[in-house]
């Protein structure tokens, strides 16, 4: 998965749809997701330096799935600050869940890889005055 964005921009938001069949392969409950704890961090694919660090992230439930068949249940989603994107390049990303309560436990998603985060420049840069 790869999320582009611009030099000095906090959008889009970086989100990781949860589907269903991940759900079922990482043994993760409906009710494992009600208390959860989001983080996201995010690297410099080049030096290996953080730039963002296990920074609080949060879970998006959508309450009539069935209405917006295009769209998961579950997304993780982070917004990006001004300070995040203010070098260009090339980063990996990654949520870890914290599960609380009696389903204690981390999982470190994607599981798979890590998502890309493309960084690109920008020809403009305001300010609010």
């Amino acid at each position: 998965m790869t999320i582009f964005l611009k030099k000095n921009s906090t959008l889009p938001e970086i989100k990781l749809p949860l589907q269903q069949w991940m759900l079922e392969k990482l043994d993760i409950t409906e009710d494992m997701l009600q208390n959860v704890a989001v983080t996201f961090s995010m690297v410099d694919a080049n030096t290996g330096n953080y730039r963002i660090a296990n920074r609080e992230a949060k879970l998006v439930i959508v309450k009539n799935i069935y209405e917006k068949l295009d769209e998961c249940k579950y997304t993780l989603a982070f917004k990006v600050k001004l300070k995040d994107t203010k070098k260009d390049g090339l980063f990996r990303g990654e949520f870890k869940l914290d599960f609380l309560g009696d389903n204690c436990g981390k999982i470190t998603l994607p599981t798979d890889d890590t998502i890309q985060i493309v960084i690109g420049d920008s020809i403009t840069k305001t300010s609010v005055v």
